[in-house]
This record gives structure tokens, sequence and C-alpha cells, in this order.
């Protein structure tokens, strides 16, 4: 349909992004980037975009979380406007999650909406935020409170900008990867066991051919249900837990990717408290292969449970996504209490 795009991965895809920008009427690209990304890689994204003979403007945000605010998405808004933007024109966001979902929802919102290309440089975009259409910023009172579903018209996944990435930045990624392995049927869990040293030394054939499976399991996910009903809940494996962990740590504790994987920790255990298959060992040694944590969340029981019931996710009770076995997942609701708490001590 018309909300189909593609999505195209591999190494130096950059420096040809222009012919991967899908957009016949466009005048001007608006490249929305990071001061970090863009050192170092907006003159390739620049130079491949404008390869195009479209007019290529940039704007760049300061790197990190504070950039997905009411005020930063104002000025970008003011930007759009002052350098002449039509409803055509094309609004790329080159860099990591922060970068796409505050630009993909500027693109969301001007002109009701503009064409948007997602061209993520982290491992946790390539294989996840940058597919499927979300977009958000924060408020004071909690994270991606306010957002929008705005398709891209492409995503480029440029796979030579995951050398660039600090090794805990990789390794959130890898918590992603290994969720999207986890609950996904076939052969990737034992691909990134086996491939653990080649993949973490970052071995180019080897990541691409790891972004490629990694994104291909979200995408048959959103395909299946684009805005989050059912099947999409399966994506929020391990992030039960990671969110209140998170929320309780005011996001200067654990990274995102550690936290994930103390949450599928969380979700191991409590699969096999509620007489499910016994997978734990299967996680800790994958996690372990990473580096990732698997105990060490830190908060009461009590904290942890008060920071649920807050959660958007909380409709008619707490629903949590456990796995049956490896590769099947089912969304669980009702889970008792004395449960909850004994798997939740096993990861604290």
């Amino acid at each position: 349909g018309s909300r189909s795009y593609t999505i195209s991965i591999g190494p130096d895809l950059l420096a040809r992004a222009g012919e991967l920008v899908d957009a016949p009427k466009a005048e001007t690209i608006a490249l929305v980037t990071d001061a970090s990304v863009a050192g170092l890689h907006g003159e390739r994204a620049r130079r491949g975009l404008a390869g195009t003979g479209l007019r290529v403007e940039q704007f760049t945000l300061e790197p990190g979380e504070s950039s997905k605010s009411t005020a930063a998405l104002e000025s970008m808004w003011r930007w759009l406007a002052a350098v002449g933007m039509h409803r055509t024109d094309v609004v790329t966001a080159l860099g990591g999650g922060v970068v796409g979902d505050a630009a993909g929802f500027a693109a969301a919102t001007y002109h009701r909406g503009v064409p948007l290309v997602q061209m993520p440089t982290t491992l946790l975009g390539q294989i996840d935020s940058a597919i499927g259409g979300k977009t958000a910023i924060d408020l004071p009172e909690g994270k991606n409170l306010v957002g929008a579903f705005h398709q891209p018209r492409a995503v480029v996944c440029d796979t030579t900008t995951l050398q660039t990435l600090p090794d805990h930045v990789f390794a959130t990624g890898m918590a992603e990867a290994i969720k999207h392995a986890l609950i996904a049927p076939g052969t990737l869990a034992d691909r990134l066991t086996a491939q653990s040293d080649v993949i973490t030394a970052r071995d180019p054939e080897t990541l691409a051919t790891l972004v490629v499976d990694a994104a291909a399991v979200k995408v048959r996910i959103v395909e299946e249900d684009e805005t989050e009903q059912a099947g999409r809940a399966f994506l929020n494996y391990g992030h039960t837990l990671a969110h209140a962990v998170e929320a309780l740590a005011g996001y200067a504790g654990p990274t995102h990717g550690e936290a994930v994987a103390i949450g599928m920790m969380f979700a191991a255990n409590l699969a096999t408290e509620l007489g499910y298959a016994d997978r734990v060992g299967v996680h800790r040694s994958l996690l372990e292969a990473y580096d990732l944590p698997t105990t060490g969340a830190g908060f009461e029981y009590e904290d942890v449970a008060r920071t649920w019931v807050r959660d958007k996710k909380y409709e008619a009770g707490m629903r949590f996504v456990l796995l049956e076995d490896l590769g099947r997942p089912v969304l669980v609701r009702d889970v008792p209490e004395g449960a909850l708490r004994k798997a939740y001590e096993a990861v604290r």
C-alpha cells in the first residue's frame, strides 16, 4: 500500500543516500542530526543527499535526551518554516533514537505531516526504533508522552556507522537484537551465541547480516500490527521491568540495554515460575556473551510495582510478555503477586 517503504541495509549507504530517498516532488532535504553524529557522518550524508541535485539544509540538535523536548521541537518547526520547507519536501533523520524520535515527530506534525526518511546510525535504530513509524518527545512528567505514528518513506541503514559507536551504545543495540532473537522462531539466537566474538569485534559483514536478520523480526511483527495492538506488544519483551528500573533511576542509572537485559532475565524467571519452559540458562548465556548484566535491578519490589501502575501500557491490569518457549511469546495477565516478587528477587 501507500504506507509500504523500502529498508536498505549495507555498508557505505550514506554515500548514495540520494538515490534511496523516495521523494519525486521534493526540492529541499532537511537533514536533522545531532552534534556528535554530524562530526562523524554528517559530511558523507550531506554529500550523498546532494547527489540528487536537491538543496540540503542541516539542523543540528544537542546530543542526548534533552533534544526530545517541546523546546527543541519548536526550534525545529521554526527552522523548517525559515528554510521554506513545503509539504512535499523531505525530513531526513540521521542519528540514534533521540534524533529519529524528535525529527520524526517534527516531520509528523509540520504541515500535518511531511515525508520522512530515517537514517539510523546506531544498532538499536537500525534493527528497531527507526522501523515502524513511532515518533515521540518527552514531557517533564515522563518519556515519550507526546507522539505520533508517522511511517517513513524509506529507512537507510548504513552499517558502516556502527563502527564508530561507543561500546555501551553498541551493547544497548545488542540487548534489543537478543530480544528479537528470543521472541522470533528461527536460528538467530543460536547464531548470536555462536558468533558473539565476531559480532563483538564488529566484523562488517557479520554485522550487516545481523542487522538484516534482527530488523526482519521487527518488520514481520509491525506488518501484522502497525499500531501496537497485540503482536507488536511482543517487542516489549523485557521492557516492562526495564522501563520501571530506568524511571526509578531517573534515567541516570543503567543504560537502556542493561535495563532490557535485566528485564528479559526477570521475564525468563517469571515464565519458569508460571510453569512455562525454563529458558533462564539460555537467556543468561546469551546476555553474558555480550557483557550484558543478568542481575542488578537494584530497587525494592514495592517501588517497581508502584511504577508499573503508572505505565502507559497498563490497561485493565498489568500484562507481561513471556516466552512459552524460545520463539513463542505470549501475553500473560493477572500474574500472581508471589510469582512477580520471586522473579524480581532473582534479578535484584
